[in-house]
């Protein structure tokens, strides 16, 4: 665990623009890291949660392709406000990063891609 907090903190350092770095578990709770201090979630509490369990369930389903396809090394969504990328771990866990719209996500990809490898 202590290693998810370390990780998050490390996406933190590669861009300002990034603007949340956790941990989400294969149940689809978050148990590292969170939203960038001082920046205002763009969904509710609430909605956090749904969003987590979503991107859980979205993991194991694409795991099932592993054999086909290989392994999936990342997820990357852009969407009108902000851009979504999600990293599988081991153990069935998930980095799950948001950047603002503007953010550069090559260079973000690239860099935490070496992070988790």
């Amino acid at each position: 665990m202590s290693d998810f907090v370390g990780l998050s903190k490390d996406v933190f350092a590669i861009d300002r623009t990034v603007r949340f770095a956790g941990v989400i578990d294969k149940m689809g709770r978050l148990v590292a890291g969170g939203m960038r201090e001082g920046i205002k979630p763009l969904e509710s509490v609430k909605d956090m949660d749904k969003v987590y369990i979503e991107f859980a369930l979205r993991n194991a389903m694409r795991s099932e392709l592993n054999s086909e396809f290989g392994r999936t090394l990342y997820t990357f969504s852009e969407r009108e406000r902000i851009k979504i990328a999600t990293f599988p771990l081991e153990g069935d866990n998930l980095l799950l990063i948001s950047m603002e719209k503007d953010g550069p996500h090559d260079k973000i990809l690239s860099r935490v891609l070496a992070l988790v490898r």
